[in-house]
């Protein structure tokens, strides 16, 4: 297909065509309830595995070892072997990208842990599943894309499957444009349900919470795809480097959230909450604070997040802003560093101007007010 789009745009005509498809075959899901979405991603969850495994397997007999990408990584990309300082500082980094590209979903978790038949249920998957799927589709990726770069030495370095199918499609004999379409279609059932779940429910639950009277959990889900394709980051995310940027940079924003949330509930409250006054929306709620807003909240977050503002500017647009190697270091750190800052903060604040019904519990207050009224009766 014929690119009509300017060389600078981040994206080409095939390319922004196959997302508006994608798009629109995921606008019909959401009319599922959430807890309907669970034979199928198992279902994507299998043949997905299967396929990942598949092109593993492939590429590494295909290859024959591991790849220069693995044996040698220095002389791929040009670059001197690391060490000492240099060597923990991109580990450092990799590290935060890895926890940045699950920080949304341990923001998110309890919208999808509520479901479960009895507390607890979750406990296994976030242990075991979670880490696994991430240290190993991170190992496949990696071995997969070094032995491309051995058997395909002339293609840049396809880190991002599709142009690694793409290859395979240019390259490859024949049923290679079956064995392409079939893994291909396994891929995209697979980002159907991460799509519809991951960004479509969860924002939409979001929006729900902020305007239940208007907006239920499918109204949401509608209104985060129609911003989807407003705020879509093309060139960021077409490039490998960006990309990694900007994995980071959910780091630098969702880590102090994540300490303001840990620290309220497990070390401020205890654990115990009013249900009930988080159905209030009156002053009358404890949760209320001014207007439904708790000024600590702000606070505390922004002093979480700025310290890794210039080192994540410089990551994003490393040409145009110039910034001294320690603000790049802090960045590395930024969801560690963030989430104790705003963590610390947050408790320091409550600890010096509390706020209303720390500790307490729906029976707490059904005790005072039986005690109440005993005292009254006498």
């Amino acid at each position: 297909m014929r690119n009509t789009f300017a060389e600078g745009s981040g994206m080409k005509t095939n390319e922004f065509i196959g997302f508006i498809i994608f798009w629109l075959i995921s606008l019909p899901i959401f009319f599922l309830k959430p807890e309907q979405y669970r034979t199928p991603a198992i279902f994507s969850s299998i043949i997905v595995a299967a396929a990942a495994f598949t092109i593993f397997i492939w590429a590494l007999v295909k290859q024959g070892n591991a790849g220069p990408l693995w044996n040698n990584p220095e002389e791929v990309y040009g670059i001197g072997r690391l060490s000492g300082a240099q060597l923990s500082w991109a580990m450092m980094r990799m590290i935060t990208s890895g926890i940045g590209g699950w920080a949304g979903g341990v923001l998110y978790q309890s919208d999808f842990t509520r479901y479960s038949e009895k507390p607890g249920d979750q406990i296994w998957g976030q242990i075991f599943v979670i880490p696994a799927c991430q240290f190993g589709s991170n190992i496949l990726g990696i071995i997969t894309t070094s032995c491309a770069r051995g058997f395909y030495p002339d293609e840049k370095l396809l880190w991002k499957l599709y142009d690694l199918l793409e290859a395979i499609q240019s390259h490859g004999g024949k049923g290679a444009r079956a064995a392409v379409f079939f893994a291909a279609f396994a891929f995209f059932l697979s980002q159907i349900c991460v799509n519809v779940v991951a960004c479509g429910v969860v924002g939409g639950m979001d929006l729900a919470a902020l305007l239940p009277r208007y907006i239920d959990i499918r109204r949401g889900s509608f209104i985060v795809a129609v911003i989807g394709i407003c705020i879509n980051p093309w060139r960021i995310l077409n490039t490998a480097n960006s990309f990694i940027s900007a994995i980071s940079g959910y780091a630098v924003f969702l880590g102090p959230l994540t300490g303001i949330m840990i620290v309220d509930y497990h070390i401020l409250r205890q654990r115990k909450l009013k249900l009930s006054h988080l159905f209030i929306p009156s002053p009358s709620s404890d949760y209320w604070f001014w207007h439904g807003l708790n000024w600590r909240a702000p606070v505390a977050w922004i002093l979480g997040v700025w310290p890794s503002m210039p080192g994540f500017c410089k990551s994003v647009t490393p040409k145009s802003i110039l910034v001294n190697i320690t603000w790049i270091r802090v960045y590395y750190m930024s969801w560690l560093l963030g989430f104790f800052i705003s963590g610390s903060v947050w408790l320091i604040l409550n600890t010096l101007w509390p706020a209303p019904g720390i500790g307490d519990t729906d029976s707490d207050v059904c005790v005072a007010r039986e005690v109440r009224d005993i005292e009254d009766g006498e």
